[in-house]
């Protein structure tokens, strides 16, 4: 059995969390100094940004669903599918907010849409990580690349609205946030029921942001780039039920 460091987190947990966050510290200065690797990196966010929310996300939607129901046998459709509705919830939280700059009020409700979902994402990322409990170096290794590039992917787009913002607090928060989870998770049951909702909301949001956001328009697309990224997420996701 792998040592711990604090109560079941064990010394693979905690690097994993470290090495996921840094992305957090490293977007800016990396898109600054090497822009052309970071369009290329971008596009393969994206891919695998789709593959996670395709592959990844939505499976684990209806696993969780699926214990809803064995829990509440005997209620309805709609409260068993309930994660389906907070999934929708978050899909059209994201899809109705104005992202437009020509005033204050929408670019300060985006902002704050923003910096709240993404703070919940990452602390369920450390809560994820926390509860992978596997004694193979190469899965949690597979975890942080995965992980980190989606990240990538998803700081950049702040970075562009929010330049002064994220490098300033939206990144600590992140950060922050992930070791929050990383602990919280070994004090809550997988599966957990806030957890489930957590994850549809945020599951929501994050299959928007692919299509709506990261994807870019089909000609200025590395179509290499995307479908490597697509194939890597199809491969971490296959492993990772391997494992």
């Amino acid at each position: 059995m792998s040592a711990t460091l604090y109560g079941d987190i064990t010394w693979r947990e905690v690097l994993a969390v470290a090495l996921i966050s840094l992305t957090h510290v490293g977007t800016a200065p990396f898109i600054k100094r090497f822009p052309i690797v970071s369009r290329w990196l971008l596009d393969f966010s994206s891919g695998i940004g789709l593959g996670y929310a395709f592959l990844y996300l939505l499976p684990k939607i209806a696993v969780m669903t699926q214990l809803v129901g064995a829990q509440y046998p005997d209620h309805g459709l709609l409260f068993k599918h309930q994660l389906y509705v907070y999934l929708m919830i978050g899909f059209l939280i994201y899809y109705l907010v104005d992202f437009k700059q020509d005033n204050n009020r929408p670019a300060r409700t985006a902002l704050t849409l923003n910096a709240l979902s993404f703070a919940t994402y990452n602390l369920l990322i450390g809560i994820t990580i926390t509860h992978f409990q596997s004694n193979l170096t190469a899965a949690y290794g597979v975890a942080v690349f995965v992980f980190s590039v989606h990240l990538f992917g998803v700081n950049s787009f702040l970075h562009r609205e929010y330049p002064a913002a994220f490098s300033r607090w939206m990144a600590p928060l992140f950060m922050a946030a992930m070791y929050v989870g990383c602990v919280l998770g070994n004090h809550i049951e997988k599966g957990h029921h806030y957890q489930s909702i957590a994850t549809a909301v945020v599951g929501g949001i994050i299959i928007i942001l692919s299509i709506r956001l990261k994807l870019p328009p089909r000609e200025r697309v590395n179509v290499r780039a995307f479908l490597i990224g697509v194939a890597c997420a199809m491969a971490a996701t296959a492993g990772y039920t391997v494992i």
